[in-house]
């Protein structure tokens, strides 16, 4: 199956990559690598060393022969480079990681939650906007945080997995 991980060189989307790609599924990975410029920006490394995604997916491939695929798309920000890679590459499943994951990243100042919100929140839109556009009925999977519901000062509950 061919699988779009969006959010694919971060803590939980690597391993996803790693897991499905051993499975033998074809594995695309979307990411701005917004990560690495978050950590860096706040002075932190992950507690194990951590190689580019160019050097991942090398060593990915040297050990296991299989390959993962490396796409630099900001979900938030490239629509239209977006919708043209789901038109062309037409994913079976769609597994949406693209957020900015610290909520205290967030409340560091206002451009920093203008970061998050408008990441969190466009980033969702543009991918299901998208998958309208092409008429892609692929599988999706998200995993968020509060962030895609925006801030609000009314203090009312959101219920977890609600549909109405």
């Amino acid at each position: 199956m061919k699988i779009a991980i969006l959010g694919g060189d971060g803590f939980v989307g690597w391993p996803t990559a790693l897991h499905l790609s051993d499975l033998g599924h074809e594995i695309h990975i979307l990411d701005n690598l917004s990560r690495r410029w978050i950590d860096t920006e706040l002075g932190v490394q992950s507690l194990t060393p951590m190689d580019s995604i160019q050097e991942r997916t090398r060593i990915w491939h040297a050990e296991t022969g299989r390959r993962i695929r490396f796409h630099l798309i900001d979900l938030a920000r490239d629509y239209e480079i977006l919708k043209a890679w789901l038109g062309e590459h037409r994913p079976e499943a769609i597994i949406h990681f693209a957020e900015q994951r610290a909520a205290p990243y967030s409340m560091k100042s206002d451009r920093h939650k203008r970061y998050t919100v408008n990441n969190n929140v466009n980033a969702t839109h543009n991918l299901l906007n998208a998958l309208v556009e092409v008429e892609l009925d692929a599988h999706l999977v998200h995993l968020g945080t509060m962030g895609v519901y925006g801030y609000s000062t009314i203090g009312a509950a959101i219920p977890e997995g609600y549909l109405p």
